[in-house]
């Protein structure tokens, strides 16, 4: 659910004010969006809720929608699920396609209103009808699950499609998921990679791990692992990007993504051909990628020793950390260049005879 944007629609807040304060209910809610938005005044979402009140007490809709976010978020009002309810229903009464899905998300998580599975799909059935796509993810997903409906794989495919032909990303995910499966359709990787990229070129970052996989296993695009490796650090940078917030998330996503590249040496050799150098140079990357991330977060390697001098303990830890990186990260790529040039040799030698071993019927003849 989200607030009906107006965000660069509104018109100046100075020419609506007069005919809001004659009682122009539309120009009302444009004031209240305006104060909501912080566009052309500053933001103030205890003025806006009042005049959105003007404008919803008149009957206006989207006013009313509005107000009944208000509530819903606790923003210029206390948050109050019954009061957004009310406010909600008025609005999806006279035809509100966000006001009907908003009252079918407040029927699904019990806020407001007694949890009712049914009643949830009923609303956002009516706003799907009116093509709009949050509601018509929500059916894909209440039919994928079988919730308020009976599970039909089909049909989620259905309305998850009508979403992700809208732009929306979730249902461009899913919907390359159930491609991928063959849920609801005839598996097929090409299209499921088709959706993905839907996706992703919307900045969706769900799916790096899946385009990982679908290069590296080679399924609806060629195998390709340097791209399997260009994606994996992407779901290594988006990890990173996800635990700034502390310092210890911070550590532990440079472990986690350490550790789950090391899982790469355990893959049997035989799975990667010939590419028996790639296993050390996808090590070597995401050690380089921990290094990076922990100088990154750390301002400078400069300031990074200065607080090493500060504090002698904490600072000798860190900078032995970056050094076990450096050091990790060379180490494994010097491997996997070495490991490269012999494959090449031993490449060169496959069209030679095999030399007779002494003893054998070869060695005889």
């Amino acid at each position: 659910m989200r607030r009906r944007d107006m965000r660069g629609r509104n018109p100046l807040a100075g020419t609506i004010r007069v005919r809001a304060e004659q009682g122009d209910a539309k120009a009302q809610y444009h004031l209240g969006s305006s104060y909501a938005y912080g566009e052309g005044v500053p933001k103030d979402h205890t003025e806006a809720v009042r005049w959105l009140r003007k404008a919803a007490e008149q009957g206006y809709a989207k006013a009313q929608y509005g107000l009944g976010f208000s509530y819903f978020e606790g923003e210029g009002v206390p948050q109050d699920y019954t009061e957004a309810v009310r406010w909600f229903r008025k609005a999806a009464d006279q035809g509100d396609a966000m006001a009907q899905n908003g009252l079918g998300y407040m029927y699904d998580h019990g806020q407001g209103v007694p949890q009712d599975y049914a009643e949830a799909v009923r609303w956002c059935r009516i706003a799907a009808d009116q093509g709009d796509a949050t509601a018509q993810s929500f059916l894909g997903f209440s039919y994928f699950h079988g919730k308020g409906v009976p599970q039909d794989y089909t049909e989620a495919v259905r309305w998850y499609r009508k979403a992700a032909d809208q732009g929306d990303t979730k249902a461009q995910v899913v919907l390359g998921n159930m491609y991928y499966y063959g849920q609801g359709v005839p598996q097929d990787y090409v299209e499921a990679v088709r959706w993905y990229r839907k996706a992703t070129n919307q900045g969706d970052k769900t799916v790096q791990a899946a385009l990982t996989i679908v290069y590296f296993k080679g399924q609806g695009v060629p195998r390709n692992y340097i791209e399997a490796t260009r994606w994996f650090g992407k779901v290594l940078a988006s990890c990173f990007a996800k635990t700034q917030g502390g310092s210890l998330a911070r550590w532990m996503s440079s472990i986690v993504g350490i550790l789950s590249a090391l899982l790469i040496l355990v893959v049997p050799q035989r799975r990667w051909g010939r590419a028996t150098w790639l296993p050390l140079a996808l090590v070597s990357v995401a050690l380089a990628a921990a290094l990076a991330h922990e100088l990154l977060r750390s301002g400078s390697f400069s300031a990074l020793l200065a607080r090493g001098l500060g504090s002698p303990y904490k600072g000798f830890g860190r900078v032995l950390w970056l050094a076990l990186l450096a050091v990790g990260s060379a180490i494994f790529a010097i491997g996997a260049v070495m490991e490269a040039v012999s494959g090449s040799k031993r490449g060169g030698d496959q069209g030679q005879p095999a030399t007779p071993v002494e003893g054998t019927l070869e060695s005889h003849t």
